[in-house]
């Protein structure tokens, strides 16, 4: 399987919305034809017109701030609001109206993504997919999905994991609304042996790297949709809550005997930086890295 991980600026809108003056909070690319964008317009900016002209990749967009004045025209009716999506299909024309301060979520799909996806989930050929144009609609399963998304930092390697296993669902939901289903195909069992041992090698071999669920899925040469659920069954939490696992087991021998510093430490396991990595080892395990280390190697601190 080919894959296609693009960074956020090779979508079509990421250059739209630049150049409507709309300012990006923060982006980042999350596997095989996704990426995310967080973006803020401000009002002092003035009135701004937005066209979506056939970009070539679909768009689901929710609204998390302000937009109550924003609309689509010819949809005069309808307005944005926090808590409200758009379904924006990769042929779809439109023009859109921002005249306040508003933030807002975009999810970047390329098409040969979703027509994948419609085949592994729904057992749809690519020709039958039709993704629907969908404006300002309220939809509390898709926003529950979304916000897991924007509760984590796309920026560190666990991070990244979370948030590509949070698109995930979003995609399964945007599949299940948007596009009829003949049948659910996911099976019910978990991952061969075989497959889980190397599942688990390759995380091991990789904790200090931004691992992403399509990337573990290759590995074990299933569909994304497919691996998640079987890795949850295997190993009895979702991919995400395991690799985080692993990398404070990881983190733990390491703070024992290894003599790198704490941000040493932070980076070989995938936190990004000493800060994450204590955050996250306090949360686990009721004390900090350095009280840890200094227990392990019998300095007189007890935990």
């Amino acid at each position: 399987m080919n894959e296609f991980v693009p960074a956020p600026s090779d979508f079509t809108l990421f250059h739209t919305l630049r150049d409507a003056r709309v300012h990006l909070d923060r982006a980042a690319a999350l596997g095989d034809g996704l990426a995310v964008a967080q973006w803020t317009r401000d009002h002092r900016a003035g009135r701004a017109l937005v066209d979506y002209d056939a970009p070539g990749h679909h768009t689901l967009s929710l609204y998390l701030r302000g937009g109550e004045t924003c609309f689509r025209l010819g949809h005069h009716g309808l307005h944005g609001g926090a808590g409200k999506f758009c379904v924006l299909p990769d042929l779809h024309r439109s023009r859109w109206s921002m005249n306040e301060d508003v933030r807002f979520l975009h999810l970047y799909i390329a098409p040969r993504r979703l027509a994948r996806e419609a085949v592994m989930r729904l057992d749809r050929e690519p020709r039958e997919l039709e993704l629907r144009d969908r404006t300002y609609i309220r939809d509390p399963s898709l926003e529950q999905a979304c916000r897991a998304l924007l509760d984590v930092d796309w920026r560190v390697p666990t991070g990244r994991l979370a948030a590509s296993s949070a698109a995930e669902a979003v995609l399964h939901h945007l599949l299940a609304q948007s596009i009829g289903r003949r049948g659910d195909a996911a099976g019910s069992g978990g991952l061969a042996p075989a497959v889980r041992r190397r599942v688990r090698d390759y995380i091991d071999a990789h904790l200090g790297e931004a691992l992403t669920l399509d990337e573990l899925a290759r590995v074990a040469a299933l569909s994304t949709y497919h691996f998640a659920r079987m890795f949850h069954v295997s190993f009895g939490e979702p991919p995400h809550a395991w690799v985080l696992g692993r990398r404070l087991a990881h983190a733990r021998a390491l703070l024992a005997r290894s003599p790198e510093d704490l941000a040493g430490v932070a980076r070989a396991c995938g936190f990004g930086n000493a800060s994450h990595l204590s955050r996250a080892f306090l949360r686990a395990t009721g004390v900090t890295p350095g009280r840890y280390r200094a227990a392990a190697r019998g300095q007189g601190v007890t935990l």
